[in-house]
């Protein structure tokens, strides 16, 4: 069977996963995407539609995992090559997908970014991603990434050109701040977070040189859980920055440069985990994502940004069913699951049970309910 007719048939509803009219989960979901201007032939957009659906029903992102889900007459060798030519000739544009995440957040509100990398190998190709999320509601969401073509850390000038890419669809007026780890320092990178009015607030490292001489020098004897700041801004990579400093429990210390003030540094800092958990997500407790067989930058990308919309998907479902039915507490604080696991809970149990009791009312409200969050009202 050939690319089109194939593409024709999903489009059709032959071959995707479907009950009766009164709710196709495919419909459905395509009926939302369809919302925004992806830029995609109507047969692609509902092979998009198919693959979201497939993915939250396997949690893998290996594409014999994923054409197993795809219903049709089709051999499951020729669905998988007809996978590969999804994402060898399909690509979603990234100014749209950002906009799509950004649809989420409130228009008044100024939000936090933080920027980090993941990596992993296969075989001996090196993947490394470099990714730049926003914080919604405690919540890291991908808007714009680059594959680096080495392993090892980025480049101020390809750091520049990601945030450059970012400016175009977040303009800087929005933006509180920029987190950042230790990787993400250096002169051309700091004074480029200047001139574009990004206010960084990035972990040093101890030897950091701030007005003249090494941070560590500026705050020693600190206790455990003690913070302190630096009383006026020192030049820190050539930018006037304010410096804090803590020591947490394990006796690690922890410098930032930041235009924040002391307490309001580090509360803001801390918010830099959100996109280690969304890597773990990813990676290991949702999608599997280092299982992938796919290295070409191309290819890659457009499995991300598949993986993006589900994530995004599957945190608006999570925020909403926690308001419904709060996330258990552990004993040292933390929610039992993190939302956007939560959420894809929710969207898997609520897909399979309109698969299996397509004519239960109560199922197709559950999935409609969870439908509607991908749409931003």
């Amino acid at each position: 069977m050939g690319w089109d007719k194939w593409l024709e048939q999903l489009w059709d509803g032959v071959s995707v996963m479907k009950t009766p009219p009164s709710c196709s989960p495919h419909s459905t979901v395509l009926a939302h995407l369809a919302q925004h201007p992806w830029g995609l032939r109507a047969p692609s957009l509902a092979l998009l539609a198919a693959l979201i659906l497939a993915l939250i029903q396997r949690e893998d992102v290996r594409l014999t995992k994923l054409a197993a889900q795809l219903l049709g007459k089709a051999l499951q060798s020729s669905k998988v090559k007809q996978l590969h030519r999804f994402f060898k000739n399909i690509r979603i544009s990234e100014d749209v997908l950002a906009r799509f995440v950004l649809s989420f957040a409130d228009p008044e509100e100024r939000l936090w970014l933080v920027i980090d990398r993941t990596n992993w190998c296969l075989g001996k190709t090196e993947i490394n991603i470099l990714l730049v999320a926003v914080i919604l509601n405690g919540q890291a969401l991908p808007l714009m990434w680059t594959l680096l073509p080495h392993g090892g850390s980025s480049s101020s000038a390809i750091r520049n050109a990601l945030l450059e890419r970012v400016l175009l669809v977040l303009p800087a007026k929005r933006i509180a701040g920029l987190l950042g780890d230790r990787e993400f320092i250096g002169k051309k990178w700091f004074k480029f977070l200047n001139k574009e009015k990004i206010a960084p607030c990035i972990r040093l490292k101890a030897n950091t040189k701030v007005g003249g001489m090494p941070v560590w020098a500026l705050f020693k004897g600190i206790a455990e859980g003690e913070v302190r700041w630096w009383y006026r801004p020192l030049m820190v990579y050539g930018v006037p920055l304010r410096v804090c400093a803590v020591r947490d429990v394990h006796g690690h210390l922890l410098y930032v440069g930041t235009l924040e003030h002391g307490r309001h540094a580090l509360e803001a800092y801390s918010r830099r985990w959100t996109i280690e958990s969304l890597f773990k997500f990813w990676k290991g407790s949702g999608f599997d994502l280092e299982e992938t067989h796919l290295t070409h930058p191309d290819r890659l990308s457009t499995l991300l940004a598949l993986v993006t919309l589900t994530s995004v998907w599957a945190w608006r479902v999570g925020v909403a069913e926690h308001e419904r039915a709060p996330i258990p507490v552990l004993a040292h604080g933390r929610l039992a699951l993190s939302i956007v696991r939560y959420g894809l809970n929710t969207m898997k149990a609520a897909l399979t049970n309109v698969l299996w009791s397509p004519t239960e009312t109560l199922f197709i409200r559950d999935f409609l309910a969870c439908a509607a969050k991908l749409s931003p009202t």
